[in-house]
């Protein structure tokens, strides 16, 4: 290799150096910029704008509506409790029956015939019982042949007794008065034992039934009167009674409560309504708008405006009164909590209130 070639490669060589340093110091030099923008960028966006309120001390009206559904006071499938044909159907859907009224009759002539032998020889058996009761006086029979006839009347009794119930039951009778409702039968139809016949449905009077908190319920006793609507019948209101109160909570905490309603208004079962309590006396408590909660109200987290920053603090919520929120515990009257820009808060971030 001569000299100049080897002079080349190594001028080459150093050009080739020079540019990689060249090109890694650019890059070091963009990175230093482009963290020193970011850091720039994020010292300019911690302060986040805000709008505030404060922590207030209302008297608020402990009265309260709420929404609930219609249904009806009573609702029941009647079954069968015989086998046999189906001879007469009194019922269609959409019929009235009073309670005890007969909906259909079933085949009942094996049943009629059964009773007819059993009468036949009751009336045998007590002239044969008769008869031996004399002999017994006069020692014609003995004391055990006079208990067994005894013993025999007695039986055929029972078995009379349990036939008729079998022919009662042969006239299937409304348990409840309503409307006919899901009719399962039709005439000349064979049912037996356990099968449904139709679903009756009581909605005079008919019941609201609503959910209340447990702060709601304890203001609320049985027999209490309660303004009603329906929300399909505008500018009409009705007054109900509070006719249960259930003693549990259902998994949302609240306990249902139904509102029994005189209705001659055609108020169908699944129609919503609404009931006003009048619980009393007005009710002083601390409160803050319902925009203050960061989330849930259940989750009980505000944002409180502190020296301006964002405080994230815990606090127990009472009643919702309209707009505004009671809170029992957590904070005092006077302080300042966020009321809007939640979503970008974090505790402890600097804050700017905005109008």
């Amino acid at each position: 290799m001569t000299t100049r070639r080897i002079i080349n490669i190594t001028l080459t060589l150093l050009v080739l150096a020079a540019a990689v340093v060249a090109i890694s110091w650019r890059l070091a030099d963009n990175k230093e910029t482009m963290k020193a923008s970011s850091e720039l960028t994020q010292v300019r966006n911690v302060v986040i704008p805000v709008n505030t309120a404060s922590v207030t001390k209302e008297t608020f009206s402990s009265d309260f509506t709420v929404n609930g559904t219609f249904q009806p006071s009573k609702e029941l499938m009647v079954i069968s409790d015989v086998n046999g044909r189906i001879t007469s159907l009194k019922i269609d859907n959409g019929s009235v029956v009073s309670k005890n009224q007969v909906i259909l009759t079933v085949d009942s002539k094996l049943l009629e015939n059964q009773m007819k032998t059993l009468k036949l020889n009751l009336a045998k058996g007590e002239k044969d019982l008769a008869r031996m009761s004399n002999l017994l006086r006069d020692g014609g029979v003995t004391e055990a042949q006079f208990e067994e006839a005894k013993l025999g009347v007695e039986s055929l009794k029972i078995q009379i007794e349990s036939l008729q119930k079998q022919l009662n039951d042969t006239y299937l009778r409304a348990p409840i008065s309503g409307t006919v409702t899901q009719k399962q039968v039709e005439e000349g139809a064979y049912i037996a034992p356990g099968s449904p016949v139709a679903n009756i449905v009581t909605t005079n009077p008919i019941e609201l039934e609503v959910y209340l908190t447990e702060d709601q319920v304890v203001t609320v006793k049985t027999g209490q009167k309660i303004s009603l609507t329906v929300d399909v019948l505008k500018g009409k209101e009705f007054t109900g009674t509070v006719s249960f109160i259930d003693v549990k909570a259902d998994m949302t905490k609240r306990f249902p409560v139904k509102i029994a309603l005189p209705n001659n208004s055609g108020i169908r079962a699944g129609m919503n309504g609404r009931a006003t309590f009048k619980a009393g006396q007005p009710v002083a408590a601390l409160a803050v708008p319902r925009q203050a909660f960061a989330g849930s109200v259940a989750a009980g987290e505000v944002y409180v405006l502190e020296n301006g920053k964002a405080k994230l603090r815990k606090v127990e919520p009472g009643s919702l009164f309209g707009n505004k929120v009671e809170v029992r515990s957590g904070l005092s009257e006077g302080e300042t909590v966020i009321v809007s820009g939640q979503a970008n808060l974090q505790d402890n971030v600097e804050v700017k209130i905005v109008k």
